[in-house]
């Protein structure tokens, strides 16, 4: 049996505290003793030691109390840095009153550091509530409970433990930045209704249309587009999608340097959830993988899939990169960690024709300068040798404004106004 069954079966169980089997033991020596003495007052107090733990038994343990819980937690999803609550909610299930419980949790590392409570008797059918707080300080799924219940007597003489089948799950979702503006990209739009095509992204949502039928609206008649057809065409509310986008997430745990909340993985996987939720505000069709090719989520409105999947998203011990399929249209952006040269070069020739590639790599090396690591310029260098635009991101960098400058990268380099001379000009430094 394990340490941790081996716990477990000691905190479950009814039975004589140490305090009643000291008492039994000390009462049954003391009547050994006032037999062999003679002593008719050290037979009274043996019997007396001796029967206390036996009325307990009698009077509380005999008296099965029956409890019933239920674990709520809001709000339901947190982010690292926020707060929240936990209420266990404890009813009184039998057919009398409770004695005073004794309620306890243990700790969960990254979200709780557990509770202890004592809560006062419970009538039939009433409710005890008790309210704790919860911290999330970093990213994942995790489960609170299940309580631990101990009724005992009012001398602690015998006790009745036992675990309440109430537990909660909370998902800790990764941090989302606010961001702005977008790269361009080529392919269709519509990506979800197949209406439209364009050459770019950007600009006024496309104006979609359909066939007249029985019952629209005069109002929404395309007249410009019924010609064309030679048919009445309607105008469609709905926005037509600005096309596909695949966001690549590299997570091995060679990739990335650090540890904790500050630690280079945590750093791109904020980046992707902020990439692809801004992405899906403006009606992309997202395809989130990581650098097996797995795919985290897709689809077009999958914000939620995006955040839970992150969310339980692990360093992978796996080294090896695999080929990737990214497609031969629409954006790709990836979020890289450390690469050697050989896989640099692999994942650099992912990128097909026709494809806008946006790479933000992470400065591994400024995570920890003492690792020795090779960094990140093996992977610039060989993406920016394959066309892709690519943006360093270093600790403590805006994460935003990492973003901007992806949007307006050209082949390595942004333009920045430098005054010269009292007059502005352009100077192109990288990025």
């Amino acid at each position: 049996m394990s340490d941790r069954s081996a716990r477990r079966d000691r905190s479950v169980g009814r039975g004589l505290t140490t305090r009643g089997r000291c008492l039994v033991a000390g009462g049954i020596a003391a009547i050994i003793c006032a037999f062999v003495l003679d002593e008719r007052d050290l037979l009274r107090v043996g019997l007396m030691a001796a029967a206390l733990p036996l009325f307990a038994v009698a009077v509380t343990a005999l008296r099965r109390t029956q409890l019933a819980g239920v674990h709520q937690v809001t709000p339901e999803r947190l982010r690292p840095g926020t707060r929240g609550q936990a209420v266990l909610l404890i009813t009184n299930a039998g057919q009398t009153r409770t004695p005073s419980i004794e309620i306890s949790e243990p700790a969960v590392p990254g979200l709780s550091a557990g509770m202890r409570y004592l809560i006062a008797p419970i009538r039939r059918g009433e409710v005890s509530r008790i309210i704790y707080p919860i911290y999330a300080s970093r990213r994942g799924r995790f489960t609170i409970g299940p309580p631990h219940i101990r009724i005992g007597d009012p001398f602690d003489l015998w006790e009745d433990n036992r675990m309440l089948d109430a537990r909660a799950e909370v998902l800790v979702v990764p941090t989302v930045v606010a961001l702005t503006g977008m790269p361009n990209s080529s392919g269709a739009r519509s990506a979800a209704s197949g209406r439209a095509t364009v050459g770019t992204v950007g600009g006024d949502p496309d104006i979609g249309v359909r066939e007249y039928r029985s019952g629209d609206d005069i109002r929404t008649i395309h007249w410009r587009a019924s010609a064309r057809h030679d048919d009445l065409m309607v105008r469609l509310e709905e926005p037509v999608s600005h096309g596909g986008a695949t966001i690549v997430l590299d997570h091995r745990a060679s990739a990335h340097r650090g540890s904790g909340a500050a630690s280079s993985l945590e750093t791109a996987v904020v980046l992707a959830a902020s990439i692809s939720l801004h992405l899906l505000d403006s009606d992309h069709q997202v395809k989130l993988v990581s650098h097996r090719g797995t795919v985290i989520a897709q689809g077009h409105d999958i914000s939620d899939d995006v955040l839970a999947g992150l969310a339980v998203l692990e360093p992978d011990e796996h080294v090896k990169l695999k080929p990737l399929l990214l497609g031969r249209a629409g954006l790709v952006i990836a979020v890289l960690g450390e690469m050697s040269a050989p896989d640099a070069q692999l994942f650099a020739a992912t990128r097909r024709r026709g494809v806008n590639a946006v790479a933000l790599v992470m400065a591994t090396q400024d995570w920890d300068p003492e690792s020795g690591s090779v960094g990140s310029q093996v992977t610039v260098d060989a993406l920016r040798a394959a066309d892709w635009r690519v943006v360093v991101v270093r600790p403590g960098d805006d994460l935003a404004g990492a973003w901007r400058r992806a949007c307006h990268a050209g082949d390595g380099y942004s333009l920045s106004a430098v005054p010269v001379n009292g007059r502005p000009a352009f100077d192109r430094r990288p990025v």
